[in-house]
């Protein structure tokens, strides 16, 4: 076989690349390369060990480490963005959280202009792409029900309950119940509201289930595929005298190995898997973007197509944290060597205890009903708006009551802020409290021709006044489920924001502060059609192109209520289906 040669060529060997990689390659006939720019870690125990899933975040062999632009409206705070850079990327970087948002959320991306990408159009390669088989003692533990039609029982990725749950769920539970948010028994299947149990991407012998582990690992021996890791992809290269339509034409890929260039041929086509800051990125060095972006960094424009960039949508999340009575242990008790050293022998002998998964079991996704006494004064709060569909969408879901609009994720422990630190000797817990549809959105460009250069990306975090309003509300949920009977006895103190945080215009001045994206980033190519902002079609080719496709986040083209990691394995399913169907036309 030639290795400079192949069908098909995918940049980034991360949570889609790797899926659309493993599905091709099912054909024995197709030649396919992996371009990855980090190493192949599936053995590292601290990317391995649900426990440890933390210790890779700020490594730059393995975290791309990506910093924001300066953000005005939270201080002029720049804001740290890991990225996983290694083969797997994100799915070997994040907490194993797996969720699905709700039912009229994807059905937005067919209202949008893209059919066949309706709830029932991505139900299949949700299905297709897990192993969900939970025992009947787990169910009758953990008080969940599902139903069968909705979850997958043969696909790579393993989907897990917890084996390991803290204390303090328990009354956290009791107090949302008492507050009228009800127990979900089964969140993926189409209604994500209420209270539930985390699903996590993490094995029956209680190690990460990645894209790594799960599609690579089974297929990496295959002769007709290559995956070359330690490349960083610098452009993709268009044969301009191809294009019978008038559209770009794909030739292959340049990358860099060190200080050398080299390139690689598709004759097929070329998958960008690289997600939603490095896409467009590669999009835009490779000529595809903002004609007057380009021109400004002497990048020569082969397309100009000015949405690529735009529409970065994320999650924003400020937290609560209080100390609670030592019987309710949390993760700091991992700080004292001998206890360390006795969950790690629980883990070993078991694979049960602290280790055995994300530490965060519990999670509420609220309807604005839930946290908003009054949503017409909230959204008074609004300054600006997203593109007009987009915005139209929004809007009618906040007006509504079943799309959930917060995040609540329990941690058992302090959450990590750069000026607080849980005293030695004492217990936490922590709420993560997250909007799930910020109305503010943001742009990734280059900022250099250079291709190794970090990209510009610009969240306009809490930009529009409406979501200031929302993070002030959800702060006032989180004290009112602390002041709950059962939360409350756990707890001896409110440590952040604090007790000398009170009105709105102080609890506003935290949140500024404190706000940060929960690295769910999508939307920077986005699938709409071209006159709304699109940048590729429902096909994933983008727009002016003829075999160029986006296959990640970046293609989402409005939030989810939910953690995107099982969206995005059910995208990267989606997508290799198109193109078996489309090459057997």
């Amino acid at each position: 076989m030639i290795l400079d040669s192949f069908d098909y060529v995918v940049v980034g060997g991360g949570t889609a690349g790797l899926v659309v990689a493993a599905r091709l390659v099912e054909d024995p006939t197709i030649r396919i390369c992996v371009l990855e720019a980090g190493e192949d870690i599936t053995n590292n125990a601290n990317a391995k060990i649900p426990g440890f899933g933390m210790r890779n975040i700020g490594q730059p062999a393995i975290d791309w480490g990506f910093l924001g632009t300066p953000q005005p409206n939270a201080k002029d705070r720049p804001l740290y963005l890991p990225r996983g850079k290694s083969l797997g990327g994100s799915s070997m970087l994040n907490l194993m959280i797996l969720g699905r948002g709700h039912k009229k959320e994807y059905d937005a991306f067919e209202s949008l202009g893209s059919p066949g990408w309706s709830w029932e159009g991505l139900i299949p390669y949700f299905k297709a792409s897990e192993t969900f088989s939970p025992s009947e003692e787990d169910k009758s533990k953990f008080k969940v029900e599902f139903n069968a039609s909705a979850h997958g029982t043969s696909g790579p990725l393993q989907r897990t309950l917890p084996k390991w749950n803290s204390d303090i769920a328990e009354p956290y539970t009791k107090g949302m119940t008492s507050l009228g948010v009800p127990r979900n028994p089964d969140s993926f299947s189409g209604s994500n509201g209420g209270a539930w149990l985390s699903n996590q991407a993490v094995d029956s012998n209680s190690e990460r289930s990645s894209s790594a582990s799960a599609y690579y690992e089974p297929v990496k021996a295959n002769s007709n595929l290559v995956v070359l890791t330690g490349v960083h992809a610098t452009r993709v290269i268009f044969n301009l005298s191809l294009g019978t339509s008038g559209n770009l034409v794909a030739s292959g890929v340049e990358y860099s190995k060190g200080d050398q260039l080299h390139t690689v041929s598709a004759t097929k086509e070329v998958f960008l898997c690289a997600g939603s800051f490095k896409t467009p990125q590669l999009l835009e060095l490779s000529g595809i973007g903002d004609k007057n972006i380009l021109d400004a960094y002497g990048i020569n424009v082969n397309l100009n197509l000015p949405a690529v960039g735009t529409n970065l949508q994320d999650h924003f999340w400020v937290p609560f944290i209080a100390e609670t009575d030592p019987k309710y242990e949390s993760v700091e008790v991992l700080g004292d060597p001998a206890r360390a050293a006795a969950e790690w022998k629980i883990y070993e002998e078991s694979k049960t205890g602290i280790l055995s998964g994300t530490c965060a079991t519990e999670y509420a996704f609220l309807p604005k009903d839930h946290f908003i006494a009054d949503s017409s004064a909230v959204l008074e709060q609004a300054t600006h708006s997203l593109r007009p569909s987009l915005d139209k969408i929004h809007r009618a879901w906040l007006g509504g009551n079943d799309i959930p609009f917060l995040e609540l994720g329990l941690f058992p422990g302090f959450l990590p802020m750069v000026e607080k630190t849980p005293e030695a000797g004492k217990s936490y817990y922590s709420l993560f409290l997250a909007l799930t549809h910020p109305f503010s959105s943001g742009t990734v460009h280059v900022t250099s021709s250079d291709p190794l250069a970090q990209p510009a990306i610009d969240h306009k975090i809490i930009d529009n006044g409406l979501d200031v309003g929302l993070l002030v509300h959800a702060v006032k949920f989180a004290r009112k489920l602390a002041a709950t009977p059962t939360l409350s006895a756990a707890i001896t103190q409110e440590v952040v924001p604090g007790p000398a945080v009170q009105t709105d215009a102080e609890i506003e001045d935290f949140v500024r502060g404190a706000v940060d994206t929960v690295y769910h980033p999508i939307g920077t190519a986005a699938m709409l059609p071209r006159s709304d902002g699109g940048v590729v079609d429902s096909s994933l080719k983008v727009y002016g192109t003829s075999n160029l496709r986006v296959i990640d986040a970046s293609i989402i083209p409005i939030q989810l209520s939910a953690h995107p990691q099982a969206t995005v394995y059910a995208i990267a399913e989606k997508a290799a289906d198109i193109i078996k169907r489309e090459r057997r036309v």
